[in-house]
């Protein structure tokens, strides 16, 4: 089983990164795509900047980007200038998409990144569900081979709901393999096997024999890994002679590294070697960079069991590179495991530890990595999702069960006449309990349905805390760690301390945040109303937030007369102006202004938080305070904040009795406003 680890991850590598955009057959695409352009181009009222001719282009771009990458370069720049210059905002997002994909094939990581964040913002600004999905699935392919798996899952997931919400079949079919091979890394394989299937289902719907054969060298590979070969090598044998007839190039690479891992399992050196040779040659004719990294890992394996050193060391030597080169975590784990098999058999036992020890330093950050990650959480989230439909599938067996024994007992009641009154009662006695039994099971679904919306919202929220928390924590650690070193100066540490500082007063409020929602999610909100002045609260408040609203020369002006009496929980409106007046400074510019404003609604007192800064959109005014859409956010001075004290005001403002809104333009400023009650006549007790 060891080998089998280790070889068939480059049948991995080889599959995966396809998915990033359209599936299609390349010679045939590319010929009816070329076509389409003249016709186009040959047209009375051809207009360069029409949208079918820019999305003509980035299809071509795509097509060529492994077989021509300097015309996909200059497909795509063409493409790209069309789309900014006619505001084509579905084609500028596109674009950057295959940018993305274009620098990931040769391994600039860091490039990729950043064209797939912008591509996501392009497409999230003009909601634009199509290019959402390319850009959110590129970037977790990003995060997928940093070995971030958490955030790769959070990423796939995402893109997998907007394409299931269009309803966009081959979307949904290459998300769901990406997702089980992302399972199969975790080496949970039922998992992974739930989404290769899913993945293959939806491809025989949609009579789509291309991505039909993809999902079935997932499902190859996964046998693979469960130690089945003789299946493994049933399903690429078949899978095959299609992928010839497609020209597919590259799948077909993965499929022969498939048939040399099996191969190298069975110590067949000589027959895994001739595989790999061929999945090599099938890399050089279309620059397969990504692919060269599984085949010379087989190659380098294949040469060590035939004891040809010098071969192996060679393409051992070859694969780390080429890993190294395109930052892919788990090739450079596994070179580093041959090669130090490759110097151990010669020998060599100073490189052949070095190769070890560098291997079982990276395995053991990967699995320490995981567990920071969350990945785990995620993969019990979707193990219950599991859980959750076989209950329901019992369920349904349980009612048809039930249907059996009420058409017994209506036979019965024909044939047994002499106990017709005693059978008419029991069968009112069942349809009551049927009745009893469905309102339980329509309460059980509505409890169901409500308790995955939590576990959704907590799981994104904790996702948001863990990730706001480790940038703070880590540069204070830096800096103390830098403290203790003679390396840093006086006027280093001056000019970084304010920044750590500010750090950990953002993690301060982040905890006392949660510790708030943590406390209304376990023992909800007590009200402990009492007649309180608002203008001293106003007071309070501004005063802890001095020295903040200075740090970026923000004047802070409470407008709200003395002896303004609410009858409201004095702890509650506490935490509602700190939470409002601190965002407020947060998106204030420097030398900004706040104004805490009251006014006289007759049942109610209206209180504004009023500033002069960067404002917000129509989309984020509307899910402001709902907890679903928390989300990290940056204040003008970068200062981070999750987004969670506002549903939490939410939450206090309504338990007041009161209602809280939002009114805001951009560039212009933002007003919170939220109601509370006016003083009551009752004499509060002392």
């Amino acid at each position: 089983m060891a080998s089998i680890f280790f070889a068939n991850k480059s049948f991995y590598f080889a599959i995966l990164l396809v998915f990033s955009f359209s599936v299609n057959l390349q010679g045939q695409t590319e010929k009816s795509t070329l076509t389409k352009i003249v016709e186009l181009k040959s047209s009375s009222d051809f207009n360069p900047q029409n949208s079918d001719y820019i999305d003509l282009l980035l299809e071509l771009a795509e097509t060529n980007m492994r077989s021509n990458p300097d015309s996909t370069a200059i497909l795509l720049k063409e493409s790209y200038d069309l789309s900014i210059a006619s505001q084509y905002k579905n084609g500028e997002s596109i674009a950057l998409s295959t940018y993305g994909y274009y620098y990931a094939e040769r391994g600039e990581t860091d490039k990729a990144s950043e064209y797939n964040k912008k591509a996501l913002e392009v497409a999230n600004t003009y909601d634009l569900d199509d290019a959402k999905i390319a850009a959110l699935n590129n970037i977790a392919i990003d995060f997928h081979f940093k070995g971030d798996y958490a955030n790769a899952l959070t990423k796939y997931l995402e893109a997998l709901a907007v394409a299931e919400k269009i309803n966009e079949t081959r979307m949904m079919s290459v998300l769901s393999s990406n997702i089980a091979f992302l399972y199969s890394y975790n080496e949970d394989f039922d998992s992974a096997i739930i989404f290769q299937e899913k993945a293959r289902q939806i491809s025989l719907e949609a009579h789509n024999d291309d991505l039909l054969a993809v999902s079935t060298l997932g499902i190859a590979h996964l046998h693979m890994q469960k130690g089945n070969l003789e299946e493994s090598e049933r399903l690429l044998t078949n899978v095959i002679p299609g992928l010839k007839k497609q020209n597919r190039k590259d799948w077909l690479s993965s499929a022969y590294a498939g048939k040399g891992d099996i191969a190298v399992e069975r110590k067949n050196y000589t027959k895994a070697l001739e595989w790999f040779i061929k999945s090599e040659k099938l890399c050089d004719e279309i620059d397969y960079s990504i692919g060269y990294a599984g085949s010379y890992i087989g190659l380098a394996e294949s040469y060590l069991g035939l004891k040809n050193l010098e071969k192996a060391e060679e393409y051992g030597l070859k694969g780390l590179e080429i890993a190294n080169r395109l930052s892919l975590s788990k090739s450079i784990q596994l070179s580093n495991l041959v090669l130090s098999k490759i110097y151990h058999e010669k020998g060599e036992d100073k490189k052949a530890y070095a190769y070890q020890n560098e291997y079982r330093l990276r395995y053991e950050k990967e699995a320490d990595e995981k567990f920071k990650n969350g990945l785990g959480v995620a993969l019990s989230k979707m193990r219950f999702e599991n859980q959750k439909e076989q209950l329901i599938e019992k369920q349904n067996k349980a009612i048809a069960k039930q249907k059996t024994y009420v058409y017994f007992a209506i036979a019965a009641l024909l044939i047994a006449t002499l106990f017709l009154i005693l059978i008419y009662r029991t069968n009112k006695l069942q349809k009551r309990y049927t009745k009893n039994l469905q309102a339980k099971q329509e309460i059980l679904i509505q409890k169901e349905a409500e308790l995955c919306e939590s576990n959704r919202t907590k799981d994104k929220l904790f996702s948001i805390i863990a990730h706001d928390l480790k940038g703070p924590i880590n540069s204070f650690h830096s800096l103390m760690k830098m403290s203790t070193s003679v390396s840093i100066s006086k006027e280093q540490y001056i000019s970084l301390m304010p920044k750590a500082l500010s750090g950990i007063q953002g993690i301060s409020e982040l905890l006392n945040n949660l510790l708030i929602w943590a406390k209304t999610q376990m023992d909800g909100i007590v009200l402990e109303p009492k007649n309180i002045d608002l203008h001293d609260i106003a007071e309070q408040s501004i005063s802890v937030l001095t020295t903040l609203a200075q740090k970026k020369e923000i004047s802070i002006v409470n407008e709200v007369p003395e002896n303004t009496i609410s009858y409201s929980d004095k702890n509650h409106l506490d935490v509602i102006l700190r939470n409002l007046i601190g965002n407020a400074i947060k998106f204030t510019n420097q030398k900004g202004e706040i104004h805490i404003k009251v006014e006289d609604k007759g049942d109610a007192l209206q209180l504004e938080v009023v500033d002069n800064g960067v404002g917000m959109n129509v989309e984020t005014q509307s899910n402001l305070f709902k907890t679903k859409y928390v989300k990290s956010a940056f204040g003008t001075n970068n200062e981070n904040g999750s987004g969670l004290g506002l549903s939490i005001c939410k939450e206090m403002v309504e338990n007041n009795g009161g209602k809280i809104w939002v009114s805001s333009v951009q560039k212009e400023g933002t007003t919170i406003y939220f109601t509370v009650p006016k003083e009551s006549n009752k004499i509060d007790a002392v």
